[in-house]
């Protein structure tokens, strides 16, 4: 009896939920060696991506508190707004948005020097975020001809959406 709930409970060899429908056959040679592929790939890619957005949200925050700072301590909202590169209402909403603020004494050229730094920093996190997810995308390309899994097992392992796995696959070429 227990070997038989084991299996009812619809785990696979990596611990994730199996789809237990019925659905074509995949050719067992690709199911071993190229899903245990691709399934380590996008459980990496998943991890740099989370690992990327929390860098991303990190920086924004810390550019968000130096903006305010900045005009706390005067620097005007278009000097600001060149430098970062958001616009001018961002800007001006994002020191709203910080209210316990004193005058640090900070001179200009310092602020201007550490915004440009840390927005610089910014895009290039963003950068490689947009690069991993690129990678994804060609990952989930790969699995889906090359038949290695299904839509649903590709949500389960990207933590994307069936619906985004479906969209992505459109007119591709599935190989047997």
């Amino acid at each position: 009896m227990p070997a038989q709930s084991a299996s009812l409970q619809g785990r696979s060899a990596t611990g994730r939920y199996t789809y237990r429908a019925k659905s074509p056959v995949r050719p067992q040679a690709a199911a071993t060696g190229e899903q245990a592929k691709l399934t380590h790939a996008l459980a990496a890619q998943r991890q740099l991506l989370s690992h990327a957005s929390s860098a991303i949200r990190t920086l924004t925050a810390a550019r968000n508190e130096m903006i305010a700072q900045a005009l706390e301590d005067g620097l005007a909202l278009a000097t600001i707004s060149a430098v970062t590169g958001e616009n001018m209402r961002a800007v001006r909403t994002i020191g709203l948005a910080y209210d316990e603020l004193h005058l640090s004494g900070v001179s200009r050229s310092a602020h201007l020097a550490a915004l440009q730094a840390k927005s610089e920093e910014l895009k290039a996190a963003e950068r490689h975020r947009g690069q991993i997810i690129e990678r994804r995308e060609a990952l989930i390309v790969m699995a889906l001809r090359t038949q290695a899994c299904d839509d649903l097992e590709l949500a389960s392992l990207t933590g994307l959406t069936p619906d985004h796995i479906r969209r992505a696959s459109r007119g591709l070429v599935r190989t047997a």
